[in-house]
């Protein structure tokens, strides 16, 4: 009897002994200004940073061809240059240096030319397909094309404020501009763009898989949402004042065919999404479950730990499946769906109560946990959707968000449209130069095989 109870004022102790370490850790990260994403305690065999041994390719910079360079210099030593005596064996080196010229505006004047058309009883003027602005007297001056677009490159993907564009400007080009005249051209390249993002739109409702995620946002003193859409070849950002899965039929349709791999937000568990086909994050049960079996003791660690492993053998098998024919890799796939079953069963007496919830959970999102496994070109985890999160992230760090609606539609059309182009490895400044100076619809941004992509 006094056995019994010494074990369970034990196993009372070791749970309360969790619980305070856990509180102190929460403590500690909420007082940590520095690194306040740190880890609690630092891994015991952390791995060095950089390329890992036989994993990707191993580049370094290539000499330019003889006709690019501009410049040779020839420094000869005739002697020691510490005791002045001759040198012997002499040879011949050579290092090639790589810097930026000195960059100065180039200014273009246009002359145009106006009158009035008796017949269309309107005046009428000239203008150069280069122009991207009309105006004349004290407006006649203007910051051309490529400067505009790289201002938006600069601002909606890269972060940079206003203010230090400006300052950047001035300072690297000689070109005077004021924060104030790159936010109102952003908002007309956005305008001009308009139909661009439009395409992106009908791009991704198309798409065979998509990746989704949110984040939190403000426009002005108001709570807003900017959400994320996006797939291997192109990206769609929209900002709302919703968290809603009205935000994803909006962006997605009520038709959408393909698969969406979230996380397990409760706006995808909608009744408006329930046919649709979807891949849960492995990265979130796998951190999760990491989370329980360090706070876990005795028999309540086996669950998450088993659950753990299951999901890995998961990853493997996926890995795997080129070198297994298809009726081994079904065998294989059955049988890790079954063990999930078991483990997950809804009949399963649990005695700790986070575990009873973890897997309450699996058996809610059960028929979208193993879709990796079942149909070709979906990933296990959301994290494309998260690194897409990252810049807008930054901006939020940097800018503040926006102030106005017309703002926050600035920065979702052009965020998805610098994001694309990012993607498609094409150059954004002469992209949004020519969106600037087209003289009626902008240029096609994607090609007719980008509508049925993943």
């Amino acid at each position: 009897m006094l056995r019994a109870e010494l074990e369970a004022l034990r196993a009372k102790l070791e749970a309360a002994q969790a619980k305070i370490a856990a509180l102190e850790a929460e403590l500690r990260r909420g007082h940590r200004q520095a690194a306040p994403f740190s880890r609690d305690e630092p891994k015991p065999d952390p791995k060095p940073p950089g390329r890992r041994p036989g994993k990707g390719l191993f580049t370094y910079r290539q000499a330019p061809p003889e006709e690019a360079i501009h410049e040779t210099i020839v420094l000869l030593l005739e002697a020691c240059p510490d005791c002045g005596s001759p040198l012997e064996e002499r040879a011949t080196h050579e290092q090639v240096q790589v810097d930026l010229p000195e960059v100065e505006p180039v200014i273009t004047r246009f002359r145009t030319e106006s009158g009035y058309c008796p017949r269309c009883r309107k005046r009428v003027r000239s203008r150069h397909p280069r122009q991207v602005s009309a105006a004349t007297g004290a407006a006649g001056v203007s910051v051309g094309p490529r400067a505009k677009a790289l201002a938006a490159d600069l601002k909606h993907r890269l972060g940079i404020p206003y203010g230090k564009i400006a300052d950047l400007f001035q300072t690297a080009f000689g070109l005077e501009v004021t924060a104030g005249g790159l936010c109102q051209a952003d908002e007309r390249l956005a305008e001009k763009a308009e139909p661009i993002y439009q395409e992106l739109v009908e791009a991704i409702r198309q798409s065979a898989v998509v990746h989704a995620d949110e984040t939190g946002w403000r426009i002005g003193v108001l709570s807003a949402w900017l959400w994320v859409f996006t797939n291997q070849t192109l990206t769609v950002y929209t900002i709302d004042e919703h968290r809603s899965h009205e935000v994803v039929v909006e962006i997605l349709g009520r038709q959408f065919a393909g698969v969406l791999v979230t996380d397990c937000f409760l706006a995808y568990d909608h009744q408006a999404l329930v046919d649709w086909l979807q891949q849960k994050c492995f990265a979130h049960f796998l951190d999760d479950l990491a989370k329980l079996a360090r706070e876990k003791t005795r028999g309540a660690v086996r669950f998450p730990r088993a659950l753990a492993q299951l999901l890995r053998e998961a990853l493997a098998l996926r890995d795997a499946q080129p070198t297994l024919t298809a009726a081994t890799f079904a065998a294989q796939v059955q049988q890790l769906e079954a063990k999930l079953d078991a483990l997950i069963a809804e009949g399963r007496r649990f005695t700790d109560p986070d575990n009873a919830r973890f897997a309450q959970r699996l058996r809610k999102q059960r028929r979208h946990l193993l879709r990796f496994l079942q149909v070709e070109g979906v990933e296990a985890t959301n994290n494309r959707a998260e690194r897409a999160l990252r810049p807008a992230v930054i901006v939020r760090k940097t800018g503040g968000c926006n102030k106005t609606p017309r703002g926050a539609r600035t920065h979702a059309v052009l965020a998805s449209v610098l994001q694309t182009l990012k993607q498609q490895g094409r150059e954004a400044r002469d992209y949004l130069a020519s969106v600037l100076t087209a003289p009626a619809e902008p240029p096609k941004l994607l090609a007719p095989s980008v509508f049925d992509t993943s």
